[in-house]
């Protein structure tokens, strides 16, 4: 496994959500869909990590490959990219 996380950004579906996608494999089994923050502490170790490390995530899906995020109207997306970028790195190290 490579010690580098990269993360691409795209703008999502909706105005409040984005496509992250990282050059590590986020998920073995298919797609897990987290509805809300209690969801995700309940889910994989992975979107627990997330959930607890990023405050404004709302709703998480988990794809092989991406993160699609959708963030509360109130968190600016620079922060909640940053949060996820350095998350990542550190669970991949």
């Amino acid at each position: 496994m490579s010690e580098y996380v990269t993360v691409d950004v795209e703008p999502g579906e909706q105005p409040d959500s984005a496509e992250l996608f990282v050059n590590q494999l986020l998920a073995t089994d298919g797609e897990e869909v987290y509805a809300d923050r209690e969801a995700g502490e309940l889910g994989s170790p992975l979107a627990q990590m997330l959930f607890a490390a990023v405050d404004g995530i709302e709703q998480l899906t988990i794809q092989a490959d991406c993160l699609i995020i959708r963030r509360a109207p109130d968190q600016p997306w620079e922060v909640i990219i940053d949060e996820v970028r350095d998350a990542l790195r550190d669970w991949y190290l």
